[in-house]
């Protein structure tokens, strides 16, 4: 799973649209909420690359019809500059290396292996700089109020990708992004949301810019906008990158442009205002508006302990991924709009990463809400109804399979089990020694059964 991944593990990217009945084209890095950062904080705009005064005045002129059709004032002007592409790029990996804890750089990675959704050979960093290699087209950067652009953008594609940017710098100047453009671990969730936020409110307006005067984003169908944004992010070489990858980078937009729609057919913009006002703090509430109107609160769940690992195991890092999280993970191993079933009906969770030496283990405690009715149970067994088949049809016959475990057995990776206790259900992959990027088991079905009734037990 990624958390910023990718958040579920940076910042994530934003989708821009060439226009209204196009693909959409490549994304832009905004540094709102994730966690592994994709955008780079310099501490003051270079002199290379800077706007030509005639490339000022027109950015001057985007940022004030851009802030007539968003509805908020603009403050002071967007300073911008023009790099390469490999210069963006470039930008990206030095502030991952900088600013991202390297250990925890190294452990995104490794969860993404030892979950099955990327291989042993897997570069994370490499793979993540591929996919921005082929989509980046800029960034704004709250730290500096700073807009970086790549130079090679033309005729409505960049007007795009420009409105879409200073849609990032009103939010900043309104509501101060710079709190929200850091790395805060063990806040997955929360920093998803306010991606999904901030990145379906810039792409909304944005459509809006391209289709003025006569339509707005509104009048396109969402299931047609997801359609074009999922086609324009799997598009050219970046197919070759991890599935999980891809989709998490186009999440935010995906879901959060949803969210913001539901919520402007309402009462349009003044109602996101009002979002910005009462952030939401889970994907649960970005997936259903009616839970953030509702500012419904997560269920408070404990970290994972690990006692049946042993002696000499550490928690290395724990945090929540959310209902947006699990949905992407489970739609690795089934249908999306599956796994989306699979995962609704959330109610809080936490995971946990041990390493002892050279071993590596993770472990998630996922608690549904109790379904209304006589059945508080229905959501977690639902789940798990979809859970089981799609691991047998994944990785074979199961070496545990009843009516409340399924466990396989991987020779690189360790075992895998997903178990169920009322409305509680416990994901363990592992342990798994890694030496020399060599992957292999450390534990069975057995031992991991053993951990799993130790997190249920946790109640």
């Amino acid at each position: 799973m990624m958390r910023s991944i990718v958040a579920l593990v940076v910042t994530l990217p934003i989708l821009s649209c060439s226009s209204a009945k196009t693909a959409p084209g490549p994304v832009d890095a905004v540094p709102i909420a994730g966690n592994v950062p994709t955008s780079v904080v310099p501490t003051e705009p270079p002199a290379e690359g800077s706007l030509t005064s005639k490339d000022s005045k027109q950015v001057a002129r985007t940022l004030a019809k851009v802030s007539e059709l968003r509805g908020i004032p603009a403050t002071k002007p967007v300073p911008g500059v023009k790099l390469e592409r490999d210069q963006l790029v470039a930008r990206v990996k030095e502030k991952a290396l900088r600013e991202y804890p390297p250990e925890a750089l190294k452990r995104e990675g490794q969860l993404l292996q030892i979950m099955g959704f990327a291989p042993p050979t897997f570069d994370y960093l490499g793979e993540m700089l591929k996919l921005l290699e082929a989509q980046l087209e800029g960034f704004y950067e709250p730290k500096n109020g700073t807009m970086y652009l790549a130079a090679d953008l033309r005729g409505t594609q960049a007007q795009a990708t420009l409105a879409h940017e200073l849609v990032h710098a009103l939010q900043d100047q309104k509501w101060d992004l710079k709190p929200r453009s850091q790395y805060r671990p063990g806040r997955g969730d929360e920093s998803m949301a306010l991606a999904c936020l901030a990145e379906g409110d810039a792409t909304s307006l944005m459509l809006d810019f391209v289709m003025k005067p006569d339509k707005n984003a509104l009048d396109i169908p969402d299931d047609a906008l997801r359609e074009l944004m999922k086609t324009g992010i799997n598009m050219g070489d970046i197919q070759t990158v991890p599935h999980i990858l891809r989709s998490t980078l186009v999440a935010p937009y995906l879901e959060g442009l949803t969210f913001v729609h539901a919520l402007r057919r309402k009462g349009d913009w003044a109602a996101i205002d009002r979002v910005w006002a009462r952030p939401p703090t889970t994907t649960e509430q970005i997936l259903h508006a009616d839970k953030w109107e509702a500012n419904e609160a997560p269920i408070a769940i404990p970290a994972p302990t690990a006692l049946a690992l042993g002696e000499g195991w550490k928690r290395d890092d724990e945090d929540t991924y959310g209902e947006l999280g699990f949905a992407l993970a489970f739609a690795e191993w089934m249908e999306p709009e599956e796994a989306r079933v699979a995962a609704s009906g959330w109610g809080g969770d936490r995971t946990a990463v041990y390493s002892k030496a050279d071993q590596i283990a993770f472990a998630i405690h996922l608690r549904y809400d109790a379904a209304p009715g006589a059945k508080p149970d229905t959501f977690a067994d639902r789940a798990m109804g979809k859970i089981a088949p799609a691991m047998k049809k994944a990785h074979g016959k199961p070496a545990i399979a009843d009516a409340s475990t399924v466990c396989v057995e991987r020779k690189e990776t360790g075992p895998m089990i997903f178990a169920r206790k009322e409305r509680d259900v416990v994901v363990i992959a592992g342990p798994a020694k890694v030496a020399g990027g060599q992957w292999s088991s450390a534990g069975s079905c057995a031992s991991a059964k053993k951990w799993a009734d130790e997190v249920l037990a946790q109640r």
